[in-house]
């Protein structure tokens, strides 16, 4: 994967000018520091920076078919590119280099805008037919390469992050108040919304499509759909044994490389199971990484070592501590572009920092099974809500189905109760406004995709378009990695792994209160015991109410700061910093929203980014 980024002329009116595509390809240079590349032309200008891992002579984007009638940059990779382009060349295409991604290209031509579909990858697309005078923006299925683009002055402007934008003139520096309140009820920001309001994210199975004089088009062209009836069971061993073999196949096609390619350990289930497939079978990945908490309650390195003395990779380790997450803080908002609630996207940049100082250029991680296999609490306590029933309110049951489509469905938290919370929050200024940029106003998904669903399938689907693509995915994954110049890759991602998923029964993913039942099972034999009885452990770092208490690194936590954007209350700030003071104050971890660390880094990304409120 690489960065990408360009102008599409909608007007055909002015020319692009090349200093301003070389100075948004210079603000995205750690996300491809192995060359760049450009194509200027009146209607439409691409840019490219490019991480290289398959045909490092010849792979240079941007690239363009056989006549040059068509040109593209694309961020990411193609896993299914050798049987496409064995299929293609059948169809007579002819290709140029060995690189992966030109399969997109002859794929436009043999299939328009359906191509897509064809794809098992990561992959952010641009795309401009000459002869239609059409431009695409594709983003992949699962929304693991980010993709962002505004309008300003008749121009689509796009890129693989918005610092890029940034650098168009004309485009405007606005904190979005809708992706903070999102932050405020969510795991985090939902595409399309960014924080940089009137800059959009272009959401997962999307691609944007518009001509020189018409308009922008959104189409989804995939969207994860589970089936209302209960799927025909075909017993444990028939998943058990598919599921081995698939995930198997998924390592083996993102360890297809001219480079190294390396793996985490986390000490959870998720990445033991890609760590051992490695292992098991012989496959061609030697580099492993970890890292350890500085805390003896977060602290995992005992599950680790089980997994490194399984493996016997060459292993890397950084221990994590309180400073560490402090002192890179800044850098993380920068490269997040994004307010944080929770402060393990810097356990994960300094993770990626590990890998930089490695042989390897990319490592694959477990991300992506927790949504899929049920391995979150909520799918638990799902199974004891019906008792609550009677004790909900009316106001949260309305906000439930508006939400989620079930009255009795809670998604994380009680919406209208901590809404309560966060009027208290927000400034009288931005009060008064709230009805406008209200997160929960509507809902963040279409509801009628999960109407008549299990519980287990919309928590699910409501988990993969809240949970994973934006965020554990987008600021916390993407963007930590490429921080380094290192691209994340994850097998549970994988379409045809996850097309079989999707259809295995509910029992088989959440036994009683044994989640990820199924994956265990597929683990036996593979992974140690001591990794498959383990109970599912948070990813954590220490939050504010640690920081605060033990650091003097308040200074945009101070009144003036507060008074400078007026977003957040100040007399209210000082209270909750009062009470993370107390010595027996402590959140708890993943299941409390860290309030002050929205505060705090909401106004970092406003001060680093010079954004007005």
């Amino acid at each position: 994967m690489c960065a990408i980024c360009g102008i599409f002329n909608l007007m055909n009116d002015k020319k692009n000018e090349k200093y301003i595509l070389e100075n948004m390809l210079k603000t995205m240079f750690h996300r491809g520091p192995d060359g760049s590349g450009s194509l200027m032309m009146d209607e439409i200008a691409l840019g490219f920076n490019r991480l290289s891992f398959i045909d490092l002579e010849s792979g240079m984007q941007p690239i363009q078919n056989e006549d040059k009638t068509i040109s593209m940059v694309c961020n990411g990779e193609i896993y299914n590119f050798q049987k496409l382009r064995t299929e293609l060349k059948e169809k007579g295409h002819l290709f140029r280099t060995k690189t992966d991604v030109e399969v997109i290209l002859h794929l436009y031509e043999e299939w328009g805008l359906d191509f897509p579909s064809y794809l098992n990858g990561q992959f952010a697309i641009a795309l401009y037919d000459h002869k239609l005078q059409q431009f695409l923006l594709v983003r992949d299925q699962i929304g693991i390469a980010p993709l962002f683009y505004t309008v300003v002055n008749g121009k689509l402007v796009f890129a693989s992050e918005i610092k890029a934008i940034l650098q168009y003139p004309g485009v405007n520096r606005r904190l979005n108040l809708k992706a903070v309140d999102q932050l405020m009820n969510y795991p985090g920001v939902i595409s399309p919304n960014t924080f940089f309001e009137g800059i959009y994210a272009l959401p997962c199975g999307h691609m944007i499509c518009s001509r020189i004089g018409g308009e922008l088009k959104d189409i989804e062209y995939w969207d994860l759909v589970y089936q209302t009836e209960e799927e025909k069971d075909r017993g444990e061993k028939y998943y058990i044994e598919n599921l081995r073999e698939l995930l198997k196949n998924a390592i083996d096609r993102r360890l297809v490389a001219d480079v190294p390619i390396g793996f985490y350990i986390s000490g959870g289930l998720d990445s033991s199971m890609v760590a051992c497939c490695i292992a098991q079978y012989g496959m061609n990945s030697s580099y492993s990484f970890s890292a350890e908490m500085d805390s003896d309650e977060l602290d995992e390195s005992q599950f680790q070592k089980v997994i490194c003395d399984c493996v016997h990779s060459t292993h890397y380790r950084t221990r994590i501590t309180e400073e560490n997450l402090w002192e890179n803080l800044g850098q993380v908002v920068y490269h997040a572009e994004a307010g944080l609630k929770e402060s393990y996207d810097v356990a994960a940049y300094l993770l990626s920092a590990l890998v930089k100082d490695s042989p390897a250029k990319a490592v694959l991680t477990g991300q992506g099974s927790d949504e899929f296999f049920c391995g979150y609490v909520g799918y638990m306590v799902d199974q004891f809500r019906g008792m609550r029933k009677n004790v909900m309110s009316l106001e949260e049951c309305e906000v439930n189905e508006r939400l989620w489509g079930d009255p009795y469905f809670r998604y994380e938290r009680n919406h209208s109760e901590i809404e309560k919370m966060h009027h208290l929050i927000y400034s009288a200024d931005i009060r008064c406004e709230a009805e406008k940029f209200s997160a929960i106003a509507d809902s963040p998904i279409n509801v009628e995709r999960v109407r008549g669903l299990s519980s287990q399938k919309r928590r699910s689907y409501i988990d993969y378009k809240l949970r994973l693509s934006d965020h554990l995915l987008g600021e916390h994954g993407d963007r930590m990695f490429f921080s380094h110049s290192v691209e994340g890759r994850h097998p549970f991602l994988d379409m045809e792994l996850l097309t079989f998923v999707s259809c295995i029964p509910d029992k088989y993913k959440l036994n009683g209160v044994n989640e990820k039942y199924i994956l265990k099972k597929a683990g036996e034999g593979i992974v140690p015991e001591a990794i498959l009885k383990r109970k599912k452990f948070p990813f954590q770092a220490p939050g504010m109410s640690e920081m605060i208490k033990k650091s003097c690194k308040g200074e945009l936590l101070n009144d003036d700061m507060i008074k400078k954007y007026n977003l957040f209350d100040l007399n209210y700030v000082k209270k909750m910093k009062d009470v993370y003071r107390q010595n027996d104050f402590k959140l708890m971890g993943a299941y409390e929203i860290d309030y002050l660390l929205i505060v705090m880094t909401v106004t970092m990304l406003c001060e680093q980014f010079h954004l007005s409120v």
